[in-house]
């Protein structure tokens, strides 16, 4: 216990002597978070359009006007106006040129089919480009219509729809996206930590002194991963604070059941950073691979941006083997739905399985290397 005990000092000091250590540890989280928060999001807070309006009646004006009544609508004048054909024309090149997302056209019988038959045709083209900016256009403009409809058969008073929304009343992307990016963070910073720590040993050959001394192996990760496991607990701890802050993210559950998968999480990303130290010869190979291992399995597999249930069986598959999968999950309930220790038995048990297979080949991995040096 005592000799665990000097290598956890060693490391502290190591930790506190060394500016990379504590930028890559304080400031780079920080840093990151604010800039994923402001520009991961899927929210769409404009929708610039042009009105082609053949019709020039009552009834379009009445139409056109319930686009210019909706918030995120702004209707723009077309340049030209002079023949049909020239203003489908202009209203095209302005989509081409991205100044507008959508093209509103009204027919010249829309008036008189919808007063003699009481329906009309019109047309919506929207800038495919983007599918999900796209899909929310799509959802708007049948919001509007459906709206308009309503007021026209005057039947808008039928039903009352009365919506409630849990959790992220405002449906704003930075409250749904900030925990998942501290997941993320927190297995990077974890994995980048160890890896360089043990790198830097291997570079500067202090090393070969730890393999030649009486300590066992898994007694120099133990020391080396406790110091690690408590800063990037701080690390966390700080992350979320922060993002209480800047962008008003509320934790409506117990810091203190977080924290304790947090642990979890953590051990499998230092494991993780264990295991690459291993194969990497320096430090800069070992940033590297820690950030290409962590970061892209946590964005693109673990339901952080995409649903699992839209990956291909085989990327689900994958995705069962990254920690964030199953922290994404908890920090997530913790955070936002104020979720409870029993929520998440699964959870926390495939986080101490994984550590445990992580932590597990990472001493093996890491005693070969130490006979095979001896």
């Amino acid at each position: 216990m005592n000799r665990i005990k000097a290598i956890i000092v060693k490391e502290f000091f190591h930790i506190l002597r060394d500016p990379r250590s504590l930028t890559i540890i304080f400031f780079t989280p920080i840093i990151m978070i604010v800039i994923l928060g402001y520009s991961v999001s899927y929210d769409l807070n404009r929708i610039d359009a042009v009105v082609v309006d053949f019709s020039r009646s009552d009834l379009s004006r009445q139409l056109v006007q319930s686009f210019a009544n909706n918030r995120i609508y702004v209707l723009h004048k077309l340049v030209r106006e002079t023949g049909s054909q020239n203003q489908l024309h202009s209203a095209e090149a302005m989509l081409r040129r991205e100044e507008i997302k959508a093209i509103i056209i009204i027919p010249v019988d829309f008036a008189r089919s919808l007063t003699s038959r009481g329906q009309s045709d019109f047309g919506i083209i929207i800038d495919g480009s983007n599918s999900n900016t796209a899909n929310l256009i799509y959802q708007y403009n049948e919001m509007i219509v459906l709206n308009f409809m309503a007021r026209m058969k005057k039947v808008d008073q039928l039903l009352n729809l009365r919506t409630k929304v849990y959790f992220n009343p405002e449906a704003r992307s930075a409250v749904f996206f900030i925990p998942g990016q501290i997941a993320a963070i927190l297995l990077m910073i974890s994995a980048m930590l160890t890896s360089i720590s043990i790198s830097k040993e291997r570079e500067s050959g202090s090393i070969a002194l730890l393999f030649i001394s009486p300590l066992k192996s898994h007694e120099i990760i133990i020391g080396k991963t406790i110091p690690y496991i408590i800063v990037a607990l701080l690390d966390g701890v700080l992350t979320l604070f922060f993002s209480r802050f800047w962008f008003g993210i509320t934790i409506r559950g117990n810091l203190a059941v977080l924290l304790l998968f947090a642990v979890l999480y953590i051990i499998s990303g230092l494991s993780i950073g264990i295991l690459i130290s291993t194969s990497a010869r320096t430090q800069k190979a070992a940033m590297l691979a820690a950030q290409i291992f962590t970061m892209l399995p946590s964005y693109l597999l673990s339901g952080f941006i995409f649903p699992l249930d839209s990956l291909s069986p085989f990327l689900r598959g994958i995705s069962k083997f990254i920690p964030a999968t199953y922290f994404l999950r908890i920090i997530r309930g913790v955070v936002l739905k104020g979720s409870q220790f029993e929520h998440f038995i699964f959870e926390g048990m495939m986080l101490i399985l994984l550590s445990v297979i992580l932590l597990t080949a990472a001493v093996v991995k890491f005693n070969l290397q130490r006979k095979a040096v001896q």
